[in-house]
């Protein structure tokens, strides 16, 4: 049945519209995490790539399992299609409750609420 095809062609369309990705977004991509004590400073270094047609902010990391949560501010600005590597450094007030056993996590928060997943970071001592 010719109308019933036509019909059908409809929603498919339809449904690939809904489907596509807006047209100005921008996300970010993880590549690697790095985390260093010295003496009682814990050095973290964070590469990212973001993805999409606008800028992202970064506003804060976290590290898990400690809960460890370090600003930045003002935000740091990534353009589309950058790959930035960060370094922040931050007193860490008790170094034994680091527990250099554990499998550490980064989380990137960015765009107001908007965050990676956890991502494993890399312990060197």
């Amino acid at each position: 049945d010719v109308e019933r095809s036509r019909g059908l062609g409809d929603v498919y369309k339809r449904q690939i519209q809904t489907l596509s990705a807006p047209k100005d977004y921008g996300t970010l991509s993880p590549v690697s995490a790095t985390l260093t004590i010295v003496n009682d400073t814990l050095y973290v270094n964070v590469k990212m790539f973001s993805v999409g047609s606008k800028s992202v902010s970064v506003e804060s990391i976290e590290i898990l399992p400690e809960d460890l949560k370090i600003d930045f501010s003002p935000a740091l600005t990534i353009g589309p299609g950058e790959t930035v590597s960060i370094t922040k450094n931050v007193s860490l007030d008790d170094p034994s409750k680091f527990d250099e056993d554990a499998t550490h996590y980064v989380i990137i928060y960015y765009d107001d609420g908007q965050s990676t997943e956890p991502f494993e970071a890399r312990l060197l001592q």
